[in-house]
């Protein structure tokens, strides 16, 4: 993992929009929005990692 990693910046820029999100809006939707977010770039990175581990698992080395 480094800096290459397609999943370290999907998890920058989803950090980046909870922040955004959080300072640029006021009321109730925030929580949803950040949930929906971090929901996103969670199930990204988890599914991403489940594939990287199952191609080293059959010889295959991906690097992202």
């Amino acid at each position: 993992m480094g800096i290459k990693s397609r999943k370290f910046w999907v998890t920058i820029l989803g950090i980046v929009a909870i922040v955004i999100v959080t300072l640029a809006y006021n009321g109730d939707d925030i929580s949803g929005i950040v949930s929906s977010i971090a929901g996103i770039v969670g199930a990204y990175v988890i599914g991403q990692g489940y594939a990287d581990g199952q191609a080293v698992k059959g010889g295959v080395n991906k690097e992202n």
